[in-house]
């Protein structure tokens, strides 16, 4: 702020620049985080609860399981769930589904969507979902790995 020289008793005054006026705060920008460094956070708003792949099918036994294993993600930044364990939690295109239920429900729901996210629960068990702006969007779930269905070892 600059406050105007004024005569007083026939001197003048100098203009003064306050840094910042008192008691007023200063806007500070926070560092910029990457959507990768933020910890794993979840939406459930297209949960499917419908054949073949609904959460439905889940037990409160295997609910509780699954619950505490996206408790463990949320734990983690999204780096360490899809850079450092990728050999299990990774992208999918929806084109190369294995799954023509899975693929065709995406051409008509989220037909703007061309990924799908996998993450691991345990053995077969998969949760598929769509993963923007650090928030994983639950879909599918997939007790027996059908959707990506791979061979056995």
């Amino acid at each position: 702020i600059l406050r105007k020289s004024r005569l007083v008793s026939g001197k003048n005054k100098q203009a003064r620049i306050a840094e910042r006026p008192e008691g007023q705060k200063e806007a500070r920008s926070a560092p910029s985080v990457s959507v990768m460094d933020r910890k794993a956070a979840w939406r459930i708003n297209r949960i499917q609860i419908i054949d073949p792949y609904g959460f439905h099918e889940l037990s409160s036994v295997d609910l509780l399981r699954v619950k505490s294993k996206l408790a463990e993600f949320e734990r983690k930044t999204w780096n360490e769930i899809f850079t450092k364990e990728k050999h299990w939690n990774h992208a999918l295109p929806v084109s190369d589904l294995r799954c023509p239920l899975a693929r065709k429900w995406m051409r008509e729901h989220m037909p703007d969507q061309d990924q799908l996210w996998t993450l691991r629960i345990s053995g077969a068990e998969r949760i598929w979902g769509v993963f923007g702006d650090g928030i994983y969007l639950v879909v599918f779930w997939d007790p027996n790995h059908m959707i990506w269905e791979t061979a056995r070892k």
